[in-house]
């Protein structure tokens, strides 16, 4: 039996989360963190779905009809509905997918199984990448004509249900394309040039937070007084704007300024968390150029930014005193890798 297995990497928001959500760009850069997903066709009917130790198996006239409950939410507004629907499953979102964007692909004995080791629910992307790979290697085996906008657009519909009804393209694009890009909330995202060095630092606080659950929060609070706060979040935008040259001329110490910045923005918003917000102080003590919640909030992780190699030693040695998870990453990796298995 032939398969087909892809490989799609996780991801750090540099600048833009949440406002990416409202018309402002973000920025974000792929690492070397990784899920695999490797399909099939094999005997028995319906889809097999493996994900750790979920399994499930559901007829292939259910996965096709699972896309027209969540339209229906999301034409409503039920954006609860959505949240409760991906609490309930686990793999609703892979079904949306599926139904919405490759139903021409879902046939009899379609098998699926993911590994990743990328932390769910910590702001490294890791739906994202589950949901690219899973595109990648379905296109790979069944639908090889599927254009490179296409998967974009059918990964990003995992996203849609994963995070409760409203999720940017940023996180599955990035695992998509690889290297650091800039997404402006429509299209395929722009190849953002990097000088050498970027040398970033990734501490976990120990807190997971659902995105869908945070998006909520943010969408409540701004709809709470617009006028006022509708500024802070172009603020975000003018912030990610200024960020690209300084990447580009590799001005490490700009890019940790504004980073700062963009950390007092989502501080405003309110997803920053004590956890998160201790992890800050800390790289910052250390020597870290800059430093910022990246992901949705609520928990998962900080990044901070170092312009010397001696910098994020310290700060990575800072970081481990405090946090339980403290990774160095390769930064600007790759993006979703196929092969077939014969």
């Amino acid at each position: 039996m032939r398969e087909v297995v892809a490989r799609a990497p996780g991801k750090v928001i540099l600048f833009g989360e949440h406002a990416v959500n409202r018309g402002q760009a973000a920025l974000s850069a792929a690492v070397g963190m990784y899920c695999e997903c490797v399909v099939g066709v094999g005997s028995g009917g319906g889809v097999a779905t493996v994900s750790g130790g979920r399994v499930a198996r559901v007829g292939v006239a259910e996965v096709l009809a699972a896309g027209a409950v969540v339209d229906g939410m999301l034409a409503s507004g039920d954006f609860g509905g959505v949240r409760a629907i991906a609490r309930a499953d686990f793999f609703a979102p892979q079904k949306y997918v599926l139904s919405k964007a490759m139903s021409g692909c879902v046939v009899e004995g379609l098998r699926l199984k993911w590994s990743s080791d990328v932390p769910a629910n910590s702001g490294l992307g890791s739906g994202g990448s589950a949901f690219v790979a899973m595109v990648g290697a379905v296109a790979g085996l069944l639908c090889p004509g599927m254009g490179l906008g296409e998967r974009a657009a059918a990964g990003h519909l995992g996203d849609v249900v994963a995070h409760g009804g409203i999720a940017s393209a940023l996180d599955t694009q990035t695992s998509l394309l690889g290297g650091v890009i800039r997404f402006t909330g429509s299209g395929l995202a722009e190849a953002v040039e990097v000088a050498g060095g970027l040398r970033l630092v990734v501490a976990h606080c120990g807190m997971a937070a659902a995105t869908g659950e945070v998006n909520g929060r943010v969408r409540e609070w701004l709809a709470m007084d617009e006028a006022a706060r509708l500024p802070l979040i172009r603020t975000v935008g003018a912030l990610t704007r200024a960020a690209v040259p300084a990447l580009r001329r590799g001005d490490w110490a700009e890019v940790g300024r504004l980073m700062l910045l963009n950390q007092l923005v989502l501080d405003r918003i309110g997803v920053n968390t004590v956890e998160t917000g201790r992890l800050v102080e800390v790289a910052l003590r250390a020597g870290a150029a800059g430093a910022k919640v990246s992901g949705s909030g609520g928990g998962g992780i900080v990044v901070a930014i170092a312009e010397t190699e001696g910098d994020a030693e310290r700060v990575e040695e800072a970081l481990r005193r405090v946090a339980p998870m403290v990774i160095r990453p390769e930064v600007a990796v790759g993006g979703v890798a196929v092969e077939v298995r014969r």
